[in-house]
């Protein structure tokens, strides 16, 4: 007479294959015959033929057997290229009453963990070097931040030597007039002298036009002055936004990387778990 506990299994195996939908092949046995068996969609393992006894000297029995002999639950893998599928084998013994009445073996298609390992390691290759990537700019930003500060200051070293420009040219302007005055009361001087007074009136007049002309230029110095300081303000403002958005790029990029490198993380974990399932 078969155990309870056999008779039941052989009611309640087939409706857990049912319920749970997975792809997996359950085996019943007593000591010494195969019972029966409730096989997967994808792939059919011997050892557990209905009606078979169970002997040492068929591979496929041997973990069976051994499960029963030492009370002991069995777990083995076979790759792929044994079955088409790489397939992960439990064998499970029964006990009643304190004795190992028989036992049940379970085997199932690790192929959905397979593709799903190879996909995390995808993706966890695909992160790492977008990590990569995006760091190597987030270091390109640093530095372009540090150059256009470089130029920033460039700039203002420019400005500084503009205006120092300035104040020369202005102090020549300032002699111009002077010497232009001073041309201008020669003049007056040399024509109440008459004849006496004319070649100091020649020099008196080449004087002034000198004067004049370092008064144009000193004018046309200041207003190339005043273009290059506007030039200098505009290539100042547009560096002080270019540093600013460089500065915000580099945060940016920093918090994708950390990002990134959280959801790398994550994915190694999840692989891990799948390994150790």
């Amino acid at each position: 007479m078969e155990s309870k506990m056999i008779e039941a299994l052989k009611l309640v195996l087939p409706l857990i294959q049912q319920i749970t939908g997975e792809d997996f092949q359950l085996s019943l046995c007593d000591r010494e015959t195969a019972l029966a068996t409730w096989e997967a969609r994808t792939f059919s393992l011997p050892g557990a033929i209905p009606g078979l006894k169970l002997s040492w000297d068929n591979p496929g029995q041997v973990d069976m057997l051994n499960a029963m002999q030492n009370n002991e639950q069995k777990i083995s893998i076979l790759p792929a290229k044994v079955f088409g599928v790489p397939i992960k084998g439990i064998v499970t013994p029964i006990t009643e009453d304190g004795k190992v009445v028989g036992v049940v073996t379970c085997a199932y298609s690790m192929q959905k963990e397979l593709e799903n390992e190879q996909s995390l390691n995808k993706l966890d290759e695909n992160l790492t070097q977008a990590a990569e990537k995006i760091d190597s700019i987030s270091q390109e930003a640093d530095h372009l931040a540090s150059q256009i500060s470089d130029i920033q200051n460039t700039g203002e070293v420019v400005k500084a030597k503009v205006k120092q420009g300035l104040k020369m040219v202005n102090t020549v302007q300032s002699n111009a007039s002077r010497s232009n005055i001073l041309a201008l009361n020669a003049s007056i001087e040399a024509a109440r002298s008459g004849e006496a007074g004319r070649g100091f009136a020649v020099v008196a007049s080449e004087m002034g036009k000198l004067a004049q002309m370092n008064s144009s230029s000193a004018t046309e110095i200041l207003r190339a002055f005043d273009e290059i300081m506007k030039s200098v303000d505009k290539v100042t403002d547009a560096v002080r936004e270019a540093t600013s958005a460089a500065e915000k790029q580099a945060v940016t990029t920093a918090e994708i990387t950390k990002n990134l490198s959280d959801i790398t993380k994550f994915a190694n974990e999840i692989a891990n778990k799948q390994k150790r399932g």
